[in-house]
């Protein structure tokens, strides 16, 4: 299917303590995640732990996931960043050979010419690719004539943006309105489509799908109003959250949700027990209410 934005869940690749793939606790994870409201699933970005993954693990999972998304018709986009091209290409033609709808990749830390030669080589593998701008992860800021050029590129689908730069999406947007912008930070979430995202790929989406299909739905029916109290509900729980670490807290829900004992490898961000019990009751809380007003609205 046609990659036309909505919310897609970057899917948690769960780790044991010895950091070997939880594959039960994924197919798990995954299997929640298809009964939701989602319109697809992002495969092995950062959420998932891809840099600390081996390039078997990655090709395992995209194995496993893209045929269940087709069956189930929610867009598959799979991640194929790699530290070398060769690497990333595998994963690439891969996901060609799987039919996944779209590939993404975090620019090299490279200069420009590099990196469009990069983005270029991907585009050849006959899928379509997002650029994915993520500064504050990369190290490696771009302008905006940069991130142009990059849409300019036969084969380029859109670009993911993931940064606090919220008026750069209105800007990509309305140059380009046949590409899809997705936002990708989740304290984001409402303004980014406010200002012309097409879609969003925020980490909270896997404790809270339905509650980020239901705030894009109605944002984009023109009914941002009716999902404002959920969203400013939303802004005081990360930051609730941020004040413990927001992966560190997120890592600690999963966990006391039984949905992975771990997501992220050693040196990880996650120490167990570090958010107070009190905090992590009231956090269970504010997860538990807006899934209920998220199905208010529903």
């Amino acid at each position: 299917m046609q990659v036309t934005g909505g919310v897609l869940a970057p899917l948690v690749n769960p780790c044991r303590e010895d950091d070997s793939l939880d594959f039960p606790a994924l197919e798990a994870q995954l299997s929640r995640l298809l009964d939701s409201k989602v319109d697809g699933i992002y495969l092995n970005g950062g959420t998932g732990d891809a840099a600390n993954l081996t390039q078997e693990e990655r090709l395992r999972i995209a194995a496993y996931a893209v045929p269940r998304l087709r069956a189930r018709q929610k867009c598959a986009v799979v991640q194929v960043g790699q530290t070398s091209l060769r690497c990333a290409l595998a994963l690439t033609e891969q996901a060609a050979a799987l039919h996944a709808d779209a590939v993404a990749s975090v620019p090299p830390q490279k200069d420009f010419a590099q990196v469009r030669s990069y983005y270029e080589a991907l585009t050849q593998v006959g899928v379509p690719v997002l650029v994915y701008y993520i500064p504050g992860m990369t190290g490696k800021a771009a302008s905006y004539e940069e991130l142009c050029e990059l849409l300019r590129l036969p084969g380029v689908l859109g670009i993911k943006v993931s940064d606090w730069n919220l008026f750069l999406v209105r800007r990509l947007k309305r140059a380009f309105p046949e590409k899809v912008v997705f936002e990708g930070l989740d304290e984001l979430l409402l303004p980014g489509i406010l200002y012309g995202a097409d879609g969003c790929i925020g980490t909270w989406v896997n404790l809270l799908p339905d509650f980020y299909a239901t705030v894009f739905a109605h944002a984009k029916n023109g009914e941002a109003e009716a999902v404002l109290p959920l969203t400013q509900r939303f802004a005081a729980f990360l930051t609730l959250a941020w004040d413990y670490g927001v992966l560190n807290t997120f890592e600690e829900l999963m966990c006391a949700k039984g949905f992975a004992r771990r997501c992220f490898r050693k040196p990880g961000t996650w120490t167990p027990g570090s958010v107070p019990p009190d905090v992590l009751q009231k956090l269970f809380a504010e997860l538990s209410a807006l899934e209920e007003m998220a199905k208010d609205l529903s």
